[in-house]
């Protein structure tokens, strides 16, 4: 497969002495490369020592980004988070100085985050601080429906200061853009009259839930009017909402405000929300699905909604200007798929996952923006209606003050009416403030050494590449385009920017270069095997050799593919070479026979030869993490659950075992892993730490004693509540 791109011709460089003709070669250096990183709250948005593009030396480096600009993929459209009436709530507590510095410091481009993307609520979320809930349209007594929107307010948004929040957000950054989502129809639109969900469990299940609470379908109409009355409201106080989502989470189960829609009235809804729209002479994006990764498409299961067959209607597909995603169940990928079959932007619309390392894989997966939910609260972990009960009288005032959010990205004490951010934030900021609706995602190389990234460019060829370090040290990066070079060192544990001009070829006149067909590879499990790539080119164009993802255990140096597969069984490798203006690829086809880890390997959570407790294939199983080795872990850990592994021991003895965990409960778990041999003997028992989240791994060590052979040993969770990343004994 080839693509080209015609892009425009930039001048070429020489580096160090005299150029061609007697030119001093300092005169014809390349464009500029700046910088700046964060590293924690320490370091933040620091320069970085400028470099130039050609200055090169080709030493030694610990990984090379290559950028190929022949491959154009995504806009960006921001990074943010959720103006929902607890965050506003909180952040109104503050002294009026203290709130200006709050918002300067996440919004401002040039002193602060750059955060530029923010998601409204129509009506009122599970996230509020003062009950009750509420949607635009509550009737008086005696009146049972409101046709004519007659009733229509956003008085409140106004009362609780969502629109004061906005309009400081403005003040600070007048690129900063809004979409809206409501969580359910106003409640005479639903065929239950009410407002909040309603839940009932499902024939022959004592376990399982669904939605009773539906939009009626003679409200269809009336319902997309709705969603034009809140855009024209906010447009009154100078506030343009560019997009709406269809519903947030449509269907799900839930008592706190929710509503179920079919996929068929989902279609209709979709037309009729962008005739209305047109109506009223307005250009908002509509955003569809708005739920999780798990709900767009999973052929492998009817449990899943299968969201994607809302674009059965081609009516609905044309209406559709963006699909929109949740992240807590499923694989990230669905969102690279869902853009390159249906040709939509793709956007993470709600996740409370502040780790860079996330961000920075979701753009990699075509995401445009990255919103964060629900991420203001006290000192206390703030006053929110979320709940997780099936119980349709809830006590709301009960779940108001026992549930709490604490440790989110901004802490506000009402006590001193300050605050204080999460380290997360100046990261995060590695991307917002460098980052604008100009750029557009062009491909890179996969992660490699420790060192991740995503690149971007501009209609001028101008750079932006977010390089993250995970290392413990400082790592030396080369960064290739179109057959020029520069290195950069990235400090350790840390996110950096870089800046320049980039000289990208013309398509004119240009031969795309071929990669020669590879042979199926064999191998077996933990051995090595290389592979030579070859590839030729006409106009004899410096090539680079890349692949944009490489399962755990393969490397790309250079053209040579090494293959040390910690995973048995057949994977498809994509493999790539590029001049900068056209792109040829191959896939290289792995068997991988299995075979028992030796001491010293690292064995991922997801390589088991047996399980017991969960659904192979299931959404709460084995789950997409970017923080974990390999960049997935076996998460929803429960009593009696097992995992069964094989190890090949050369000599008899007692080894370390690490086990790479995470806990996010709060509390330590005692005792809460046994590891037993093949006769269900228990050789060891580990306590799991609190490590502070579900994607903060920390690694704790215990002794075991294995003879001799190739054999299995088993993981049991004697409790659940922890992520297991990997094992890996030592002697």
């Amino acid at each position: 497969m080839r693509r080209t791109l015609g892009l425009a011709v930039v001048v070429g460089v020489v580096a160090g002495g005299l150029a061609a003709g007697g030119v001093p070669a300092a005169a014809q250096r390349g464009a500029v490369v700046s910088g700046t990183y964060s590293s924690g709250s320490a370091q933040t948005w620091q320069p970085l020592p400028s470099t130039y593009v050609g200055g090169d030396q080709n030493g030694p480096v610990d990984a090379t980004v290559v950028v190929d600009p022949s491959t154009l993929r995504q806009k960006y459209s921001g990074v943010g988070f959720s103006l929902d009436e607890t965050s506003v709530s909180n952040l109104w507590k503050l002294t009026p100085a203290e709130r200006e510095r709050a918002v300067k410091l996440l919004v401002d481009p040039k002193s602060g985050a750059g955060f530029d993307r923010f998601r409204l609520t129509i009506g009122s979320p599970d996230l509020i601080e003062h009950l009750p809930f509420w949607s635009y349209d509550e009737l008086p007594a005696g009146v049972t429906e409101d046709r004519g929107l007659k009733y229509f307010s956003i008085r409140r948004d106004v009362d609780l200061h969502i629109v004061d929040t906005v309009k400081l957000i403005q003040k600070y950054n007048p690129r900063a853009t809004f979409f809206a989502s409501a969580w359910s129809a106003p409640a005479w639109m639903k065929t239950n009259n009410r407002f909040t969900g309603e839940v009932a469990l499902k024939p022959g299940s004592t376990t399982d839930y669904y939605q009773v609470g539906k939009l009626r379908d003679d409200c269809i109409d009336v319902f997309a009017k709705y969603y034009v009355k809140y855009l024209q409201a906010y447009a009154k106080y100078g506030i343009k909402v560019d997009a709406l989502t269809l519903l947030n989470e449509p269907g799900i189960d839930v008592v706190y405000p929710a509503m179920d829609i079919s996929v068929e009235q989902q279609q209709k809804l979709a037309v009729a929300i962008k005739q209305e729209v047109r109506r009223a002479g307005l250009h908002t994006d509509l955003y569809v699905h708005d739920f999780n990764f798990w709900d767009w498409r999973d052929p492998n299961s009817t449990e899943t909604k299968n969201y994607y067959r809302i674009f059965n209607d081609p009516k609905a597909e044309k209406a559709a200007d963006a699909i929109a995603f949740h992240p807590y169940w499923g694989d990230p990928t669905v969102m690279r798929d869902a853009f390159e079959q249906f040709g939509k932007p793709v956007h993470m619309t709600e996740t409370s996952d502040l780790s860079p390392a996330t961000i920075l894989n979701y753009f990699r997966l075509d995401a445009s923006s990255y919103i964060l939910w629900a991420q203001t609260t006290d000192q206390d972990g703030g006053t929110l209606h979320w709940t997780p009960a099936r119980d349709n009288n809830v006590d709301w005032e009960e779940v108001g003050r026992t549930t709490k959010w604490p440790n989110r990205l901004v802490t506000v004490n009402t006590n001193t009416k300050t605050f204080t951010v999460r380290d997360e934030l100046y990261a995060m900021g590695q991307f917002a403030k460098y980052l604008g609706p100009e750029h557009t995602r062009v491909e890179s190389s996969a992660t490699a050494n420790g060192i991740s990234n995503v690149v971007y460019k501009d209609a001028q060829d101008n750079f932006v590449a977010i390089v993250g370090n995970s290392n413990a040290a400082a790592s030396k990066v080369r960064v290739t385009l179109a057959g020029k070079s520069f290195t950069v060192t990235v400090p350790a544990n840390s996110y950096a920017t870089y800046r320049w001009h980039g000289d990208v070829p013309s398509t004119r006149h240009n031969h795309a270069p071929v990669l020669q067909a590879a042979p199926d590879v064999v191998a077996d499990q933990y051995a090595t095997t290389e592979l030579q790539l070859k590839a030729t080119d006409r106009d004899n164009d410096k090539l680079a050799y890349y692949s944009t993802d490489l399962p755990g255990g393969v490397s790309l140096n250079g053209n040579t593919l090494t293959i040390h597969p910690t995973v048995a069984g057949v994977q498809d490798i994509k493999v790539r070479v590029t001049d900068g203006a056209a792109h040829d690829e191959i896939t290289v086809h792995v068997t991988t026979r299995p075979h028992g880890a030796p001491v010293g390997e690292t064995v991922e959570a997801e390589s088991y030869v047996a399980q017991h407790g969960w659904t192979d294939g299931g959404a709460n199983f084995i789950e997409s993490n970017p923080a974990a080795s390999g960049g997935k872990n076996v998460g929803w850990t429960a009593p009696g659950n097992w995992l069964q592994y094989r190890v090949d021991i050369a000599q008899a003895g007692t080894y370390n075992l690490e086990l790479r965990v995470a806990n996010g409960t709060g509390a330590p778990a005692p005792d809460a892993i046994s590891v037993r041999d093949g006769t269900d003997q228990t050789l060891t028992k580990a306590t799991v730490p609190d490590t502070g989240g579900w994607g903060n791994y920390q690694s704790i060590t215990t002794q075991l004693t294995l003879p001799a052979g190739d054999q299995l040993i088993t993981v049991y969770c004697e409790t659940g509540g922890f992520n297991l990343d990997y094992l890996r004994l030592t002697s």
